[in-house]
């Protein structure tokens, strides 16, 4: 059975529920997942689990995120994108690039937002976007977020001006909402008109594969060599070893001591989350840490396991 992260370019115009489902019938493989819708209009990274990394999911969806986009100042839509219906226009053309400059540095740093109606939220059951196609406004409520960058790429002027920018944040932001809130700070009204996702923590699209090159190498039978294996599915958690026949206890959730641990990371602090790989550097579970490496007891627990994958 396949076991793995696969790392893909999502087109323009295809859901990233649609990608999995592709996937999924060409691989025959139930167990399959992404761990973040992108909308239809965006392209970018997607992050696809396969097999037990399935079981890796909630620790990829709290990664930060990078996108690189366009928001189109004068105009505002009911989708908050270029695919939505036109609710307000406006001469923007007074708005210059140090404006623009002063109105992303606003927006750095802790601050709240409000989910679009057209995205894939639930509520009470409903995906909010099927509830906004028929005319329902639900009033929900602002969330808080972190944007830790949003940088002014270039600046085309004129009656709607253009800004292409990149933005680091926090997972659960929207930038359909983002530009939104900005375009509303400058009086002038503003959606976005392009996106894309170009890095997933340390995961980048640049070693993305399109879709119709997977598909290929999955009929040719090439898929493995592509497939990013468990234990490098989430290289920012420390690599805690084990001894030789440890595996059993492991898979058996027996409590883990120092004298069970090969190696530990030189800094490691309590509450820390780790990957506990066998010698081989088979990645055997997901763990929390219980004592710190530099005052490590050989009498109490070490670790909690989080998520066991043998």
């Amino acid at each position: 059975m396949l076991n793995g992260l696969l790392l893909v370019d999502k087109p323009k115009g295809i859901s990233s529920h649609d990608v999995v489902n592709k996937l999924r019938g060409i691989l025959g493989i139930k167990k399959i997942g992404h761990t973040g819708t992108l909308d239809l209009s965006a392209t970018g990274l997607i992050l696809i689990c396969i097999g037990k990394a399935t079981k890796l999911t909630p620790f990829l969806q709290n990664l930060d995120k990078t996108y690189r986009g366009r928001t189109l100042f004068g105009i505002t839509t009911n989708s908050l994108d270029g695919e939505g219906e036109v609710l307000e226009e406006k001469d923007a053309s007074s708005l210059s690039r140090v404006d623009v400059e002063k109105l992303f540095s606003q927006f750095e740093g802790e601050i709240t937002q409000v989910p679009p109606m057209f995205s894939a939220l639930h509520w009470k059951g409903n995906r909010l976007y099927k509830l906004a196609r028929k005319g329902i406004e639900i009033k929900l409520p602002p969330r808080k977020i972190q944007v830790y960058k949003l940088k002014l790429l270039n600046f085309i002027s004129g009656y709607h001006p253009q800004a292409e920018f990149e933005v680091m944040c926090s997972r659960g932001t929207y930038i359909r909402s983002l530009c939104f809130d900005i375009g509303k700070t400058s009086g002038y009204g503003a959606y976005q008109s392009s996106l894309c996702r170009i890095e997933i923590g340390s995961f980048h699209l640049n070693n993305a594969k399109r879709l119709e090159d997977l598909e290929k190498e999955i009929r040719e039978g090439k898929v493995e060599g592509t497939l990013l294996p468990l234990a490098s599915a989430l290289p920012h958690f420390p690599i805690v070893k084990v001894k030789r026949g440890v595996e059993k206890g492991i898979k058996e959730g027996r409590p883990l001591y120092l004298t069970h641990i090969g190696c530990l990371p030189p800094v490691l602090e309590k509450g820390d989350k780790v990957r506990l790989c066998s010698e081989s550097g088979q990645l055997l579970a997901i763990a929390i840490s219980l004592q710190n490496s530099n005052h490590f007891c050989k009498y109490e627990v070490g670790f909690k396991y989080l998520r066991v994958l043998i």
